[in-house]
């Protein structure tokens, strides 16, 4: 029958629809639950980093202003060795660095803040018998160069974390037009679809009615033979019969 050929039509169309919409929001859901906890993780090491080394310069640049420029210049302890920041921080964020290669890194960070920490426990000593020039040279040649490699590493974890960031939001663009593209497929299919329709339509219902009311009308004006012949086993075969009849009844008259 030819409306159960069109519902069809229209069936399968509504059904691509209907599966790529739900194809669709499966993916973007997937991929919003499983890299957006990961951005946030990564922003928030990005933080953590970057506050590791403002803790860091601090130190470094607060020692720096107590070398002073006579013997009798005063170490203030206190500011260096209670400030417990740096390792509140670390502790904070350190469940965060999963990578092997940021656990490399937070491995080195530690190493390196050890080191420094031990070179400054020298301080106190130093400050007691020796004046600007051995407090200098100290700095220079111990302390400075110690804290130059934790800077770094430091540096080093800051580039990955936003290395990793970039990676991470990359990757969500990817599944963002993987995502829609389900949609774009379904889309297009739905588009050849509804022309194929359009064409079955044409060719089907609307061809045989412009034929019927050719020959209907030629038989009403010109008292012509009905001679229009249709495909039997559908709605307009059997109207075409019905009119055939009435057709050559007409002519009779």
């Amino acid at each position: 029958m030819i409306s159960n050929k069109i519902n069809m039509g229209f069936l399968v169309v509504g059904f691509v629809l209907f599966l790529s919409s739900l194809v669709s929001i499966f993916e973007m859901g997937r991929t919003r639950r499983s890299l957006g906890d990961v951005l946030s993780v990564n922003v928030d090491n990005i933080n953590a980093s970057i506050q590791l080394l403002e803790v860091t310069d601090q130190n470094i640049f607060e020692l720096l202003n107590q070398i002073g420029i006579s013997q009798d210049s005063l170490l203030q302890v206190g500011s260096l060795y209670e400030d417990d920041r740096f390792e509140g921080y670390f502790r904070a964020s350190g469940s965060t660095f999963t990578t092997n290669e940021e656990q490399a890194l937070t491995d080195s960070i530690m190493f390196a803040y050890a080191a420094y920490m031990q070179i400054l426990n020298e301080a106190p000593v130093l400050w007691e018998d020796n004046g600007y020039l051995p407090r200098r040279e100290w700095y220079t040649a111990r302390l400075y160069p110690t804290y130059t490699r934790l800077r770094n590493y430091i540096l080093e974890l800051i580039s990955l974390e936003q290395d990793l960031l970039d990676h991470n939001t990359q990757q969500i663009q990817d599944g963002f037009y993987r995502s829609i593209m389900p949609g774009v497929i379904a889309v297009a299919s739905s588009i050849l679809l509804l022309f194929l329709l359009s064409y079955f339509i044409r060719i089907y219902v609307i061809q045989p009615i412009k034929e019927i009311r050719t020959g209907v009308r030629n038989t009403l004006l010109f008292k012509k033979k009905y001679q229009v012949r249709l495909p039997a086993g559908d709605e307009l075969s059997e109207l075409n019969e019905s009119i055939t009849q009435l057709c050559d009844e007409h002519n009779k008259l």
